[in-house]
């Protein structure tokens, strides 16, 4: 059975359409009303709706009629879930999707029925949300939720609507893992195709670097398994990194999993924000110094909201190996940076119980807080070779104009939340070749990341936090010009090049073999040949 959520003008109701049922729009709006008026008419209503319809009932006998109206009050469909008012995005209906028999017929109803274009959304986290599209048939594939361990092969299958957190409750039953995200909620489907990276990418490279084979939906409607050995290896090449609803719609993933610690070493300390220049420079020597490259990874923090009034300058450290070497090795760190002349107050190590740094992966990836309520935001990302003096005053005067747009809020935002995230990349991940999949950003140009996130919830606000965003695009230029595809940028021009460099001609001849009506579409999808701009 699919369901179909149709839109109407009013946002507080939607239709519920069982039995690839399909309705025109009118239709749906008197019996919207009938229903209300009177449930004991839904039958006749349906009957009539079905006579009625020349849009799609004529077009195909097999749409059956069943009308339920959902409320917003008592819809626990999750279409809701993660959604960005900033962009306004509305798609002519939300089909959730149980299995293959329904994305095939899914897709065929969007083709060949209404003659739209879909887009797909396995966990609605894209930050410039190009899952939900205008004018386009959304496929919701957060419905999709097996995961099996072959724990004798030590792999899983998965599909695309499982959620970082419920992938690893279930690969963590026996001790097994590997890279993925640090966002408990995202789901595998758009995670996996642009990246995928955590701690334990320093010794097994990015989630994507693990895929096995990919299953997919091609526009002509096949469903192929494409894998590094079999006829469809130049397919299985480019989604892996290029993946996001480019050439067809996935399904599931075959991924390689590891033996992973009972425990790992997981610590943080708080640094004071006013030394960050000479704080982050200290950690770049460590970092490009250390032996222990495969073994240590470390994120910077900078956050303030409404209840801190103040930039929190965090250190996050974790270590693969010896749970006391992994001790030894950050006090060490810790002790480089308290030597540190313009380190005042000094670092304030979070957790001095050797017991209580000790943690399993699982209980690190709960740590990061799981919210699926709607929230304005937008996400800005670029590569980096360093932490540098440049970029460290950079990131320092993009944080220090948060206070100010903060005063001039129009109204108070609880929620409101500024944060720079700098991430490693280093190790394994790093050190792969660019031509062993699509995914070009390897290399020491890549070795850190910086994400910019803000979120809040009133659109009052709109234009104040605006300044915001504006600042940091004066200054990405400085930190790198590559752009991670997890975190995409929809204002930047020569996204082409950003994501994909020169794969990108390649790219493009292999979108015009498995989708040569460029079919699969949005704003920065992979373009055929003849679309490419000079």
């Amino acid at each position: 059975m699919i369901e179909v959520i149709q839109l109407n003008e009013n946002d507080n109701e939607k239709n519920l359409i069982n039995n690839n049922e399909i309705k025109n729009d009118d239709n749906n709006k008197n019996n919207n009303n009938n229903n209300n008026n009177n449930n004991n008419n839904n039958n006749n209503n349906n009957n009539n709706n079905n006579n009625n319809n020349n849009n799609s009932s004529n077009s195909n006998n097999s749409y059956n009629n069943s009308i339920t109206i959902i409320n917003e009050n008592n819809n626990n469909i999750s279409y809701y879930n993660f959604l960005n008012p900033l962009f306004k995005n509305t798609p002519i209906c939300y089909i959730k999707i149980g299995n293959v028999k329904q994305l095939k017929e899914s897709l065929n109803y969007a083709m060949n029925i209404v003659k739209k274009r879909v887009s797909i959304r396995s966990g609605g986290h894209s930050c410039c949300s190009f899952s939900i599209l205008n004018d386009t048939v959304n496929l919701d594939m957060s419905g999709l939720k097996e995961c099996k361990v072959d724990v004798n092969n030590k792999t899983v299958t998965v599909q695309c609507g499982v959620t970082f957190l419920e992938y690893y409750k279930e690969t963590s039953k026996y001790l097994l893992g590997g890279p993925g995200g640090s966002c408990p909620s995202v789901c595998l489907g758009g995670l996996a195709l642009g990246g995928g990276s955590n701690p334990l990418s320093i010794k097994h490279g990015y989630l994507l670097d693990n895929i096995i084979e990919i299953t997919i939906l091609l526009e002509n409607g096949k469903l192929i398994k494409a894998n590094s050995t079999n006829q469809y290896s130049d397919l299985f090449w480019a989604l892996r990194g290029a993946g996001h609803c480019s050439f067809g719609i996935v399904l599931d993933f075959k991924i390689q999993l590891y033996d992973i610690q009972p425990y790992y070493y997981h610590n943080s300390a708080e640094l004071s924000f006013d030394s960050m220049i000479e704080s982050n420079e200290i950690i770049n020597e460590y970092m490009k110094t250390t032996k222990l490259k495969n073994n240590v990874y470390i994120g910077l923090d900078y956050r303030i909201t409404l209840k801190s009034k103040r930039i929190i300058n965090t250190l996050i450290f974790f270590f693969i190996g010896d749970l006391v070497d992994g001790e030894n090795e950050f006090k060490r760190l810790i002790q480089l940076l308290s030597k540190s002349s313009s380190q005042s107050p000094p670092p304030r190590v979070v957790e001095i119980n050797f017991e209580k740094v000790k943690k399993t992966f699982l209980e690190i990836v709960e740590r990061v807080p799981y919210s699926n309520k709607t929230r304005r935001s937008f996400t800005k990302c670029r590569f980096s070779r360093d932490l540098n003096k440049s970029n460290s005053m950079a990131l320092k005067e993009i944080m220090e104009l948060v206070p100010i747009v903060i005063s001039k809020m129009k109204e108070p935002d609880g929620i409101a939340n500024f944060s720079s995230t700098i991430y490693y990349h280093g190790g394994i991940q790093n050190q792969l070749s660019k031509d062993n999949c699509s995914f070009i950003h390897r290399g020491d140009d890549c070795t850190w990341s910086y994400t910019f996130i803000c979120l809040y919830t009133k659109e009052i606000n709109d234009q104040i936090f605006k300044e915001w965003k504006l600042k940091i695009n004066s200054y990405l230029d400085i930190i790198g010009n590559q752009i991670y595809q997890n975190y995409p940028d929809d204002e930047c021009s020569n996204w082409q090049f950003a994501y994909y460099g020169n794969h990108y001609q390649k790219l493009q001849q292999i979108k015009r073999k498995y989708d040569p009506n460029n079919y699969f579409k949005y704003q920065q999808s992979i373009e055929l040949p003849q679309n490419l701009k000079k």
